[in-house]
């Protein structure tokens, strides 16, 4: 049996790690909160009074010479005022509300750098948590004894790890599923958004037979004889995305899933599609901006793929003019440049140390990605693209200055992200071509039970030194953090930023080992060197991710004229330990001048 710890980084635990963040919190009191969000036609002049005046504060701007402040004022959703108490004594004294918020401290509201759409309304079950292959084929099997009356079924969560042989590297075998349901198409998709598991009705329902080619940089695994093994991988993920998905509880499902995120601090994100086999579900995005109940400013993405290329940028530019509002906008297209560590198909520039033979895999030449980035740029939206091993790094890097040299007046904002493996000299290079490094803190240690296991035999030495951050500093490259949830299952910042300082077990009660009392501690402390201090991990978090997502006019540091997005904590962070980091809690979190999350309410 695999240890349980693997669940914690690469799973989606259905939107309870999200949720959980809303429990058990408290909050000082403040009874004039709540009532600050100005009514649309309010004046904007600097005599007016303002909505609402926050005063007795210790509050970080982040804005470009890093000012602390006491005092914020705001009128129409934006800030007019951000000082020291006395400067903003005349706000005070014609302000709607005053509100003291005795001492707490306060930040810009967080961006997510990269985060996938998820909530549990999206699928029938989830196998998350569970550990054991025979405890996933119960709950698959119970599931489905439990519901006839389904003409499909669909499941997320399952671990190949879990399955003996040839399943650890391929996936479960589909007789398994042809067992539970032997009428009925049934699909489970991985922990890792990576593989999806489907029975002999599933591949009929989708018209995947033996004959049909892998897309390129995907794989569908078959027996020794042809025949289909039972599991699809990376690229070819695409082909279920036809398969049926639950609908009638999207904008519902986003609903709570932003909630979640807003208790977290979080006021923006970056959403682009999974692997293909499940796009940006931007409708419920819309119902919740047409109902006025989008807690959350929302950038999003479509996917560019090498097999169908042309398509996917025609799709992209239908999604740009659909989806272009404040609340609401599609800014990217998003491109696989290779596969991930866990089935060594990330693209390496020396061979797997346990698999000489093996470099990884990408599904684009050189030519057509360089032409792809530049489609997408042309087209006034910027490049994300995904690469984990170092040599897929060099492949985005090229096909970026290609881009940059002949995509006249191009200023877009392009993007390379996770970044496990970077050849030191293409750090340099981040910084030449101002390309985003979007990394992934949350991966940033020698996770137990799987650093060992996986990352160590797979790299060999390599496996000291991966996911570097301050280099990405020195060199003068935007840095941006996010989770890759639901592959990180807790997407809280203040793990993240803990992680950054110091490279080390944030929380060991997942992996049933103790927690770490010096950051320093070498059991499962990685590449020191490469840890940052709390102030690049805040602005990872705040302005340089709202400079990458060209949101840095509105939002990302408290400044006079940008949108009243701010939280409130109950730790100064700046002071706090580091290996506290991670117990910050957040009380308030506002967007627009608006409270979209107030702690002391949510453990009502």
């Amino acid at each position: 049996m695999n240890h349980p710890a693997y669940l914690s980084r690469r799973t989606f635990l259905a939107g309870s790690a999200v949720l959980a963040a809303t429990a058990g919190l408290g909050l000082f009191g403040c009874s004039t909160a709540g009532t600050d969000t100005a009514a649309p036609n309010a004046a904007s002049n600097a005599d007016e009074p303002v909505n609402a005046y926050y005063e007795n504060a210790v509050i970080y701007t982040v804005d470009g010479q890093d000012r602390m402040a006491e005092a914020l004022a705001v009128r129409d959703g934006k800030i007019v005022f951000v000082g020291s108490s006395s400067d903003g004594q005349r706000y005070k004294d014609t302000a709607q509300n005053v509100v003291d918020l005795q001492g707490r401290f306060v930040l810009p509201g967080l961006i997510e750098g990269h985060i996938h759409s998820g909530s549990p309304d999206f699928f029938d079950f989830s196998l998350i948590g569970l550990p054991t292959a025979d405890d996933e084929l119960a709950a698959i099997k119970e599931y489905v004894d439990a519901h006839p009356e389904k003409d499909t079924y669909l499941g997320f969560g399952y671990m190949a790890s879990l399955y003996p042989g040839e399943e650890l590297e391929r996936g479960p075998k589909k007789e398994r599923l042809d067992e539970i349901s032997p009428d009925k198409p049934l699909l489970v998709y991985s922990f890792d958004g990576h593989g999806a598991w489907l029975n002999s009705k599933a591949f009929e329902l989708l018209g995947i037979t033996p004959d049909t080619p892998s897309t390129p940089g995907g794989e569908i695994y078959k027996n020794e004889d042809g025949s289909l093994w039972g599991t699809l991988a990376d690229s070819a993920m695409s082909m279920t995305s036809k398969y049926p998905v639950n609908q009638e509880n999207v904008a519902d499902g986003l609903a709570t899933f932003l909630q979640g995120l807003n208790a977290l601090g979080y006021t923006s994100i970056f959403t682009p599609p999974g692997n293909g086999f499940f796009p940006v579900p931007y409708e419920g995005y819309q119902t919740l901006a047409d109902r006025e109940e989008l807690t959350m400013r929302v950038r999003g993405a479509g996917i560019v793929t090498s097999w169908q290329t042309d398509e996917d940028l025609a799709k992209l530019e239908e999604l740009k003019k659909k989806y272009d509002s404040d609340a609401l906008k599609v800014i990217a297209g998003k491109i696989f440049v290779d596969g991930v560590m866990d089935n060594e198909s990330a693209l390496l520039s020396e061979p797997y140390a346990d698999n000489p033979s093996n470099y990884g895999e990408t599904g684009w030449e050189q030519d057509p990605l360089n032409q792809a980035a530049a489609a997408i740029n042309r087209a006034g939206m910027l490049a994300h693209i995904h690469a984990i091993g170092d040599e897929a790094v060099t492949m985005g890097l090229d096909a970026i200055e290609y881009a940059e040299q002949n995509v006249p007046n191009d200023d877009e904002r392009n993007a390379i992200t996770h970044l496990q493996l970077v050849k030191e000299d293409d750090v340099p290079r981040f910084a030449e071509l101002e390309v985003t490094a979007v990394a992934d803190p949350y991966w940033h240690f020698k996770e137990p039970h799987y650093w060992e296991s996986k990352e160590s035999p797979a790299l060999g030495e390599r496996a000291e030194k991966m996911y570097p951050m301050k280099s990405f500093v020195d060199a003068g490259v935007t840095l941006v953090s996010a989770s890759d949830f639901p592959v990180t299952s807790n997407p809280n910042p203040f793990y993240a930023m803990q992680f950054g300082v110091t490279r080390n077990l944030v929380d060991g009660k997942p992996y049933d080992v103790p927690d770490i009392t010096d950051m320093d501690d070498p059991a499962y402390l990685l590449w020191p060197e490469e840890r940052v201090d709390i102030k690049r991990m805040i602005r990872s978090f705040t302005a340089d991710a709202a400079w990458a997502l060209s949101l840095d006019g509105e939002t990302g540091s408290l400044e006079e004229g940008k949108a009243a997005d701010f939280i409130v904590v109950d730790q100064n962070v700046l002071d706090a330990k580091p290996l506290d980091i991670k117990n910050t809690k957040v009380l308030q979190t506002y967007l627009r001048g608006e409270r979209v999350y107030d702690a002391a309410t949510a453990e009502q």
